[in-house]
């Protein structure tokens, strides 16, 4: 017997009723007849054989070549994945991939387009039968969001402005605000998605008192229009596009003393903009998540004839903490699905190849434009480990790791993030209090 079927076996039933009572896996898995397998190196031949049919999952032991394609690890990784006390990279299968690979042990075998076509179902399949191993309960049918997210009336109000950006010409780009306070805080998209992502953040009373915050949408991103120099196909973002963005925005909206706040590519490009920050009219940087130079290496992005509406925010999701309530999970995911082709795959150019603050960082002068670098625990894309050294070589900069939160802890968990994101306004407040 494998390490994978000892593990499971026993526990068949319970993550069957786990599986087929989420109502996501009854949405994913209509009309759909598929069999996969999950494999432990020790006996790859042995495998837990899940059997998709009619909307139903039926799980047994088989042989490995009996599912349409394999989740293949050791025998350590699936005991770490499937563990009551999760640590990074092992709250997903896809960080599993990612961080540790075909080299260290994990792969996927069989038909990999197939794998990518029905990566919602094997991936609640996994997040179910992990519930089930711990009595955690079954999923309810709707995630309902958080209380303090329900209001009779929401803040954020939008419209849109015309720019005419050297990289992308004339383009109508759409910007939100919301809050009254004294301080001017602008919140900056991850790759692939939109402003959407803060409007938890900008419904929030104690940073609507302290701020007044605005958020866009990049060009051929989310509610913007496609710049008159944007080609479909052949978009690709640079330090520079992105750069001309921000300034663009905040003279046009004649905002002044901002501070910079993002996750993700966005936190990579707040470094960037607290390099341009005299230019750029700058005095503050939150950059979360963010790192000056990630080395490129190859996240299993590109599938071929996958889904990319599918596959995308599938992928994304895994980078969350499994801590993050579901709700937000969700809405993420939803996010993610919306975007213009190719523009997720031409942000990540930018995030993995096009910025490289190597070299440059040390020459903030956080004496004019204050830095409090974020990154949350679960990240295995930017680590925490990543950002603090980063920190280190900017002087006077602050770091501080976050507990609980993965690589969009600005969306994924907005209580969570928030006394965080209050004590670095507080620290960049006092930083230029000193002048």
């Amino acid at each position: 017997m494998s390490q994978i079927t000892e593990l499971l076996s026993s526990h068949f039933h319970a993550i069957e009723e786990h599986i087929n009572s989420d109502p996501d896996f009854q949405a994913s898995a209509a009309n759909v007849k598929l069999s996969f397998a999950i494999t432990s190196s020790d006996n790859a031949e042995e495998a837990v054989v899940v059997s998709v049919y009619n909307g139903l999952a039926t799980l047994s032991t088989n042989a490995a070549e009996s599912g349409t394609f394999g989740l293949c690890a050791k025998p350590e990784q699936w005991q770490a994945f499937f563990a009551e006390k999760l640590v990074r990279p092992y709250q997903s299968f896809w960080g599993m991939l990612r961080v540790i690979g075909r080299n260290g042990g994990v792969e996927v075998t069989g038909d990999q387009l197939a794998f990518g076509r029905h990566a919602r179902i094997w991936r609640i399949v996994l997040d179910r039968a992990r519930d089930a191993l711990h009595n955690n309960p079954v999923l309810k049918a709707l995630a309902d969001p958080p209380n303090d997210e329900v209001t009779d009336e929401d803040s954020v109000t939008g419209r849109y402005i015309w720019l005419d950006l050297p990289s992308t010409g004339k383009v109508k780009i759409f910007h939100e605000t919301a809050g009254s306070g004294p301080q001017n805080l602008l919140f900056l998209h991850t790759a692939g998605s939109d402003s959407r992502q803060y409007h938890s953040l900008m419904n929030n009373p104690i940073l609507q008192s302290r701020t007044t915050m605005y958020a866009f949408d990049l060009p051929a991103h989310g509610r913007s229009g496609l710049g008159s120099r944007q080609h479909p196909q052949g978009y690709a973002l640079t330090e520079t596009a992105y750069l001309e963005a921000i300034g663009a925005v905040i003279a046009r909206l004649g905002l002044k003393d901002t501070i910079v706040c993002g996750a993700s590519m966005a936190g990579h490009i707040c470094l960037a903009a607290a390099i341009h920050a005299r230019e750029l009219g700058i005095r503050g940087a939150i950059p979360c998540e963010a790192c000056e130079h990630l080395p490129f290496t190859q996240p299993i992005y590109e599938l071929g004839g996958a889904d990319a509406s599918l596959l995308d925010p599938e992928r994304v999701c895994g980078m969350c903490a499994p801590t993050s309530l579901e709700y937000f999970k969700r809405q993420i995911w939803w996010q993610y699905s919306s975007q213009g082709y190719g523009i997720f795959s031409g942000d990540l150019k930018f995030y993995f190849k096009g910025w490289d603050g190597r070299g440059r960082v040390e020459g903030i002068d956080t004496g004019d434009c204050p830095v409090y670098m974020l990154t949350g625990e679960f990240d295995y894309s930017c680590t925490v480990e990543a950002s603090r050294e980063t920190a280190g070589k900017i002087a006077g900069a602050r770091f501080e790791a976050m507990e609980g939160l993965g690589h969009f802890p600005l969306t994924e968990s907005p209580g969570r993030v928030l006394p965080y994101l209050l004590r670095a306004l507080e620290f960049i407040g006092e930083q230029r209090g000193k002048e």
